[in-house]
């Protein structure tokens, strides 16, 4: 392994461990030899991204600050998620859709559509009611019980198909569901034929900024939920880290996002329903 990716794995495990560690600690904790991570952290000590204190345990030094308040200044979330919405859709070859909240709407901001010939489509900016959308579960359950049953009273509306949930306290559980879960799914909800999973980008306060899902035909969605469900939750996981809102997974996993799609125009907010393509 690479002295750069040895490195990371000292940081990363400082960030685990949440205080000053020894070197000999840090190598037993990453099953690295111990002579090298003496190295891995004497260079970093050098380097100023490392300090001792007087026992000899490192902890992050001056110059790691001065690099995360330059990546905090620059920092976008939707830049950062459409990284990983477009790399989710390349893997699954699903269209997937990046949605917050408007009031009482689920918003769609962005959007990768799928590879297959039979595939799924929307329209950004378009905008459906908070029941309808698997999304609106996550919006709303940071707030206190009586906020959601005022939202969701105001803003329910019956959706095509009629399983859009209507009753405020069904909804309620469902979003307790979806938050103890980390992802959320419906069939048929908006639209008939049509499957919807999602999982909620939360800041460092545990509230829901947007969600990422995933769009496909019902009959797909069947042979695989786990699957897609695993795969919406770990890019949702992967956006956070990426803003600083969680730790990155330890290296040497984390994938790099490859190339990137074009950016797609937004379109006017309007009710959507959606396509079925092929």
């Amino acid at each position: 392994m690479s002295g750069l990716l040895r490195a990371t794995q000292v940081l990363d495990r400082l960030v685990v461990e949440g205080k000053a560690t020894s070197a000999y600690d840090l190598a037993k904790a990453i099953h690295a030899p111990v002579s090298t991570i003496y190295g891995v952290v004497d260079a970093l000590v050098q380097a100023g991204l490392l300090e001792r204190d007087a026992a000899g345990a490192v902890w992050f030094g001056s110059r790691m600050y001065h690099y995360g308040l330059a990546y905090g200044r620059n920092v976008d979330l939707l830049r950062e998620a459409r990284i990983e919405m477009r790399r989710l859709a390349q893997e699954l070859g699903e269209t997937v859709q990046i949605c917050a909240r408007h009031e009482g709407f689920v918003v769609i901001q962005d959007m990768a559509e799928a590879s297959r010939n039979l595939r799924v489509s929307s329209r950004i900016g378009a905008r459906v009611p908070i029941n309808w959308s698997v999304s609106g579960r996550f919006f709303l359950a940071h707030l206190p019980q009586h906020e959601q049953l005022e939202i969701f009273r105001h803003n329910a509306v019956p959706s095509a198909t009629g399983r859009a949930p209507l009753d405020p306290a069904q909804f309620v559980a469902l979003s307790e569901e979806a938050r103890r879960l980390g992802y959320a799914s419906q069939l048929s909800g908006t639209d008939e034929g049509i499957a919807c999973i999602a999982a909620p980008v939360t800041n460092a306060s545990g509230i829901c900024e947007m969600t990422i899902s995933i769009i496909m035909p019902e009959l797909r969605v069947r042979e695989s939920m786990d699957g897609y469900a695993s795969a919406v939750r770990d890019a949702a996981a992967r956006i956070e880290a990426r803003v600083g809102w969680r730790p990155f997974g330890p290296m040497p996993t984390v994938k790099s996002p490859g190339s990137l799609a074009r950016e797609i125009s937004p379109a006017e907010p309007a009710f959507t329903r959606y396509e079925v393509m092929a």
